[in-house]
């Protein structure tokens, strides 16, 4: 992790002083330090840190610290300390700062902000963290540990102006370890832990409600209908399409320029856009690096999800928490400690990022792949498990597939962005020359239901079989618990047979009707190992399932995942054996799928 830089204040009087310094926001400003010198540059001319007291930034374990009050009178900002309370109370313009001594704690406009170090007084000086403190100004803060140098400079007025500031935070930007550690529970591989740094940037403090969709677009596609609900059922398409037009409303300049499925953002527009998963992932942990932003487990006030089977558990397979089946009111349960709500559950929500591999190098302000087959949604929803609803748990999803269970969270820069980003889609499902039902069934639910797409339709068909069963059979605590820890552990189990041991050849069908039982809100393994045997390139896999109440839970993602380079259509969940020949034949007629007996 990078050097945390800090600052020290001096303590010159027991009782409380103000110093108030008049500057113009609109200007440029640079200011360089150096450790062990007393002197620094403000905008190329030499001036004493601490006037008349040779206060020289100094480093000392591991940290950068330096004098404050000179600086934040440089910034154009007043510094108020008060000696019985230990606390200091930083201004600039509208923003406020407040910070406690030996508190990790701290508030920005009476928001609270976690720390990841403590201010304490050292030499009878205050140390603060110039990053929080210089960011939450919006200035930009560098260390160059070559030259041992501290740049703070700020470029013109950044400031973005957003009407509704009620309705959004500031999120200043900085440096984060992305993605999770090897050690944490439930981790996906594609989480590899690595070091981004992010711009300052605004977010809406809630879901996008229904309320606000409808105000905009004149439509609610929602499945679970309440005004202050989150809007769900919306493609990410939909979402982009949404931020043009509530810019274009309030006079805005709208971020996307759209074209088929090819969109280009630009970067220098001040309207409304979705986060970078990067910028979602800052956010939602808002300096934690626990799983969750409100710990390493979830209890049922802390997020709305299918909480039923716990998170790190011994994988009983019993149940120990709640599940409500449904979305909830977008200002529900406790915000994190960035003054966001629901950055865990309700919803997934929609960012710009293509899904993919992560950059093998820290980077700034990344923006994904330019083209892909899946987006990434974050955040997990109502039906997903703990797991899934983790700070650093990615999804993936077809960009123009709707699913009740993702929605929006809008951004809006807070800083001069330059330059245009392109999103390019990849997925194509124009082919359906021949296709092929391909299913797993434990307990005979999935049979049936493929069994009727195979009378309906005449496709060839083929079932997934471990090579080695469950040792239990039926439903039952001691299969569930078999079952979750094979998909805790990501087991690839063997097949009893596959496609070329009966005949059938992978590559003369382009359409995958890929059939399972939603287990743990993700796919049964023996489907995982069906998916890792062959090369989906190309295909079209459309997903059907039988299921409990999670519906498609993480299935379509895990998919997804799987068979990256696929293209997956509009899935049908039924729960258990509850089979509709018209739903089914609707559904296959949507996806284009001939039938030679509908009936």
């Amino acid at each position: 992790m990078k050097r945390i830089l800090c600052m020290t204040l001096s303590l010159i009087l027991c009782f409380s002083c103000f110093a108030v310094f008049a500057a113009d926001e609109t200007q440029d400003l640079s200011i360089l330090l150096q450790i062990d010198n007393p002197q620094m540059l403000v905008n190329g001319v030499e001036k004493e840190i601490d006037f008349g007291r040779g206060t020289a930034p100094i480093l000392q374990n591991n940290r950068t610290l330096l004098p404050v009050r000179a600086i934040v009178e440089e910034m154009g900002g007043t510094v108020l300390w008060d000696g019985a309370s230990q606390e200091v109370t930083l201004s600039l313009g509208a923003n406020e700062i407040r910070l406690v001594i030996d508190s990790t704690t701290a508030y920005l406009n009476d928001t609270a902000q976690t720390l990841d170090v403590a201010p304490t007084v050292l030499n009878d000086r205050t140390m603060l963290p110039i990053r929080f403190i210089a960011e939450s100004f919006k200035f930009s803060v560098d260390w160059n540990e070559t030259e041992q140098m501290i740049t703070i400079t700020k470029t013109g007025n950044t400031d973005v102006n957003i009407e509704a500031t009620d309705d959004f935070v500031l999120i200043n930007g900085g440096t984060f370890q992305m993605g999770s550690p090897e050690n944490e529970p439930e981790r996906d591989a594609d989480e590899r832990l690595h070091e981004v740094s992010v711009d300052s940037f605004y977010l809406a403090k809630t879901e996008l409600t229904q309320q606000d969709y409808q105000a905009v677009t004149g439509s609610n596609p929602s499945e679970f209908q309440g005004a202050g609900n989150p809007v769900e059922n919306v493609t990410w398409y939909d979402a982009i399409r949404f931020c043009n037009t509530k810019s274009e409303v309030e006079g805005l300049s709208p971020c996307y320029t759209i074209s088929g499925t090819t969109v280009t953002w630009d970067k220098s527009a001040n309207g409304y856009r979705l986060p970078t998963e990067a910028e979602w992932e800052y956010a939602a942990r808002a300096n934690t690096d626990t799983p969750f932003s409100f710990g390493s487990y979830v209890n049922d006030e802390d997020a709305n999800c299918y909480n039923a089977y716990g998170y790190n558990n011994n994988a009983s397979g019993q149940w120990v928490n709640g599940y409500l089946e449904h979305t909830v009111s977008t200002d529900s349960y406790l915000a994190n400690g960035n003054g966001l709500y629901n950055m865990h559950g309700n919803v997934a929500e929609w960012v710009w990022d293509w899904y993919g591999s992560y950059s093998e190098e820290a980077s700034l302000n990344p923006t994904g792949m330019q083209a892909g087959n899946y987006k990434i949604a974050r955040g997990g929803g109502w039906n997903d498990f703990p797991k899934h609803i983790r700070s650093a748990y990615r999804s993936a999803y077809p960009a123009d597939v709707p699913l009740y269970s993702i929605g929006i969270r809008l951004a809006r820069n807070a800083v001069d962005m330059t330059g245009t980003v392109t999103s390019e889609n990849h997925a194509n499902a124009d082919g359906r020359n021949k296709t092929l039902i391909v299913y797993f069934s434990q307990t005979g639910n999935t049979d049936g239901f493929a069994n009727i797409i195979a009378e309906m339709t005449g496709a060839d068909i083929f079932r997934v079989e471990r090579k080695t069963p469950y040792s239990a059979t039926g439903n039952s605590v001691s299969l569930y618990a078999e079952a979750l820890t094979e998909y805790r552990e990501n087991a690839v189990p063997d097949l009893n047979a596959y496609l070329e041991d009966v005949g059938l050849d992978i590559n003369q069908y382009d359409t995958i009707l890929l059939g399972y039982c939603n287990w743990w809100a993700s796919i049964p393994a023996p489907i995982r190992t069906f998916l890792t045997h062959y090369d989906f390139s190309g295909k079209t896999i459309i997903p059907f399932c039988s299921m409990g109440g999670g519906r498609f839970g993480q299935t379509i993602s895990a998919v997804a995942k799987l068979a990256p380079n696929s293209t997956i259509q509009k899935g049908l969940a039924v729960t258990y054996s509850s089979y509709n020949r018209d739903e089914i034949a609707t559904w296959l007629a949507e996806n284009r799928i001939e039938m030679v007996n509908a009936q």
